[in-house]
């Protein structure tokens, strides 16, 4: 059996191939998202810390900015329909396709083109549910404070679309202050193995919310039922959280977990290059200081 690739190397194989984005230089006034490689999908840290996507398939709705859980340092608060894990893979692809040109033109693409992306079907019933996706991204309002910087976002995560029906063209919008959102940090999620998680929403939320941690915390399993909004009943939640810390494992997207009779989750996963050097460098500082 041939052994998996991380996701290092997986990344390093894209470069090799010169897969890795490439875009002009932009002109200084024009904003443009951090660069990532074809095989991951580079998602705001404050999007993946919290539950502003839910692992629940039941939506709430709030007439008013009501604050969800988050980690420490930050303050999250949504309106209108909630959002869940479905919605994520919709905006990491839409991020995905905007990244090669300056934030706030328009991208274009077929609906049929990006359901393909997505691994979804193609029929009228997946077309229609595209545009309630959508209208989902432009209409719940979000508000993301990072309580030690005293800066904060407000908006939705998708400005607007507009739709050809004669061709199936769309064009969407995205609003610069999304900007906002990747200068507190991003992680690379990889998208294979976001996508081979199907639906398993639970180990969806935990793929992204341990990816964005150098090394993972110790949190208990209520905390964990917390953060990622789960409705279901906490007892049930524990039996699906060790399902879905099982197929992380088995993927490679953490490398053993174990949850202790303090009913304390331990996960340990080897930090990507880029979050090994940010350790290095917290080291440092922590020795200087």
């Amino acid at each position: 059996m041939t052994k998996k690739q991380t996701l290092d190397e997986k990344l390093a194989a894209a470069k090799a191939r010169g897969k890795k984005a490439v875009t002009k230089a932009a002109p200084a006034q024009q904003l443009m998202l951090p660069l990532w490689p074809e095989e991951v999908r580079g998602v705001p840290n404050a999007v993946l810390r919290g539950a502003l996507f839910t692992v629940s398939q039941t939506r709430q709705s709030f007439r008013e900015l009501t604050p969800v859980a988050a980690v420490d340092g930050i303050e999250i608060s949504v309106k209108n329909d909630r959002l869940n894990q479905h919605d994520l893979d919709l905006f990491e692809m839409l991020l995905h396709v905007q990244r090669e040109q300056p934030l706030g033109a328009p991208v274009h693409f077929t609906a049929h083109s990006l359901l393909r992306e997505l691994g979804r079907g193609t029929s009228g019933k997946h077309h229609k549910e595209l545009r309630n996706d959508m209208a989902r991204l432009i209409g719940s309002v979000v508000e993301i404070r990072w309580k030690a910087e005293r800066k904060t976002f407000m908006g939705s995560l998708v400005e607007r679309a507009y739709i050809d029906e004669d061709t199936d063209h769309w064009v969407v919008e995205f609003s610069r202050d999304l900007m906002t959102l990747y200068s507190q940090g991003h992680t690379w999620i990889d998208w294979e193995d976001r996508k081979a998680l199907g639906r398993n929403n639970i180990a969806k939320w935990a793929q992204g919310f341990y990816a964005s941690h150098a090394k993972p915390f110790t949190y208990s399993v209520d905390t964990l039922w917390r953060l990622s909004g789960s409705t279901a009943l906490r007892k049930k939640f524990r039996l699906m959280l060790r399902a879905a810390l099982d197929e992380l494992q088995e993927l490679g997207a953490i490398d053993n977990w174990e949850i202790d009779a303090s009913d304390l989750v331990h996960v340990k996963r080897t930090p990507s290059q880029s979050q090994r050097k940010h350790l290095a460098k917290a080291k440092v500082i922590h020795k200087k200081g």
